[in-house]
């Protein structure tokens, strides 16, 4: 599938600074703090865009301090089976494509869980890598 230059993603993308590791060394101003309404929108559009609306959105979106990881899908199951998952993710981000990057990467994971009953970094995860690029989103495990 040939994505054109001028998708909204890709624009989006390359309107920020995409090289991760200069991106911490600039100042505060860029910081990006996401909101559930910025979160919301930009699944919809990703899921439109990128994953042909096949995301089940998240059952909730929890805002937070994180440590050692930038996000999580945390899946869960209530007592009848049904499954569902539950966002959670970094109050603040170096800039925005950080915020993208992550949250491309949570989409899948939010997919597997749906989808398969599983989560993880194997060969169902890594099958979005292709799809993700058409983009220029990186997917990566550590970011």
């Amino acid at each position: 599938m040939y994505v054109c230059k001028d998708n909204y993603i890709i624009q989006e993308i390359r309107s920020c600074e995409t090289n991760i590791k200069d991106a911490y060394k600039e100042t505060k101003d860029k910081t990006f703090f996401p909101t559930k309404h910025l979160i919301t929108r930009w699944f919809n559009i990703f899921n439109n865009e990128i994953f042909n609306n096949t995301i089940h959105p998240f059952h909730d979106i929890e805002i937070k301090r994180k440590q050692g990881c930038h996000a999580e899908t945390c899946a869960e199951e209530d007592k009848n089976g049904n499954v569902y998952g539950t966002l959670s993710i970094s109050e603040r981000f170096i800039n925005k494509n950080e915020f993208l990057y992550t949250l491309a990467h949570e989409m899948i994971h939010q997919w597997q869980w749906m989808e398969l009953n599983q989560l993880d970094h194997g060969k169902t995860f890594w099958k979005w890598k292709n799809k993700l690029a058409q983009f220029e989103i990186p997917l990566t495990i550590k970011i």
